[in-house]
């Protein structure tokens, strides 16, 4: 399996905070079936604020752990941006990263406001030919509220990253309801983790992956777990 969002690089956001925590995830990842692992540390300005250097020097740190332990997992850097008017910059200046250095960018919006020049900066980023996924939908309070605010940003080629641990409450119920709802109209590109800690999504993935084949079924199942995230790393266009 592949993971495209996850928190585990150590003391870079409000992930893990050693490396022994991001082995012993890393640990739980392969036990449960990944092999493949993006790692996308937030970028927040004034808050979280690590560079691409930074973030694959510790990422390299963990590589070497991982080889040194036999832990066979093949490890990627990106980052989960929130949504600012800088990041066009920010990439071109290699600040932050792409999800494995391809043309899809993982962008984070408000969690409990609409900001109003977000079709803006993602339609600016689309004109430089990047791709953009947008982490979580289900956990935004205005999408929850009204789910049709997702259709503009579809249209315009947004792919939407749903979580997995949605599906079984853990943001609450009205993420799971929007995930479910998400997931019947087939409007969700792929799954990802976003994992912070030890004891999370990766030790749970036998549980939520029942409950997933409720809700996505043959292709759209092998689509939004598999084939699409495998795509992305290939950057190839879904």
């Amino acid at each position: 399996m592949i993971d495209l969002h996850c928190h585990l690089i150590f003391n870079t956001d409000d992930g893990a905070k050693t490396i022994e925590n991001s082995i012993q995830i890393l640990r739980e990842a392969y036990n449960s079936g990944f092999r493949e692992i993006c790692c996308t540390p937030h970028y927040l300005e004034n808050l979280y604020i690590k560079t691409k250097v930074e973030n694959e020097e510790k990422l390299n740190e963990i590589r070497k752990r991982l080889s040194e332990e036999n832990i066979d997992i093949k490890l990627y850097l990106g980052n989960e941006v929130y949504i600012n008017e800088n990041i066009k910059e920010l990439l071109v200046s290699n600040k932050i990263s792409t999800i494995a250095a391809t043309q899809y960018v993982l962008i984070e919006f408000p969690m409990n406001f609409k900001l109003y020049c977000a079709e803006e900066i993602i339609e600016n980023l689309m004109s430089d030919n990047f791709y953009v996924i947008l982490a979580h939908p289900e956990r935004y309070a205005y999408i929850q509220k009204d789910i049709k605010y997702l259709d503009n940003f579809i249209e315009k080629g947004v792919y939407l990253q749903g979580n997995y641990e949605s599906l079984t409450g853990k943001y609450g119920m009205l993420a799971q309801k929007t995930l479910k709802k998400l997931l019947k109209e087939k409007k969700i590109t792929f799954l990802a983790t976003d994992v912070h800690k030890e004891n999370s999504t990766y030790t749970k993935m036998n549980k939520v992956l029942r409950v997933l084949k409720r809700y996505a079924k043959g292709e759209y199942y092998e689509n939004i777990t598999e084939k699409n995230p495998q795509k992305i790393l290939q950057n190839k266009k879904i």
